[in-house]
């Protein structure tokens, strides 16, 4: 099964929405785009690691997929993990619960178990998603991964 997650973060929908969109360096780590509409493109990186991705579904404030096109992902210890993520696409939906707090429903399709990279990147999601996301939207400050 793929990694799936929820978390409730405090702040209306189209502030989540921007910050999966246009703010991802302020939350996950170096982004040289914003994204705006299917198809745009946009790549992710730190240290020597990154991933592209192109928009598949962007539906204004409720739902945006990242499709990973490209990747070269290398962490210390870890073999074989490096185009794992190819392929793989990563589902943003929001669900308004109040005017100022969102459920926000996370799945990273094709990240299962078998994959060499499942047991660094389920919980660096966890933290970039329940900690870092959340942080950005409510505070305006969050704890990317910059290099």
């Amino acid at each position: 099964m793929s990694y799936t997650i929820q978390v409730l973060i405090k702040g209306s929908k189209e502030q989540v929405f921007s910050a999966i969109s246009k703010n991802v360096q302020k939350w996950w780590g170096n982004t040289d785009y914003s994204v705006a509409a299917v198809n745009d493109e946009f790549t992710t990186s730190f240290d020597k690691t990154f991933w592209k991705f192109k928009i598949a579904e962007f539906e204004q404030f409720s739902k945006i997929v990242w499709d990973c096109i490209d990747a070269r992902h290398i962490h210390t210890g870890y073999t074989g993990i490096e185009k794992e993520w190819l392929g793989t696409s990563v589902s943003w939906s929001l669900e308004e619960i109040a005017p100022t707090e969102t459920l926000l429903h996370f799945t990273h399709n094709g990240l299962v178990p078998e994959l060499n990279c499942y047991e660094i990147c389920f919980p660096e999601w966890e933290r970039f998603v329940t900690q870092s996301l959340k942080s950005f939207v409510e505070s305006g400050k969050g704890m990317p991964h910059l290099s």
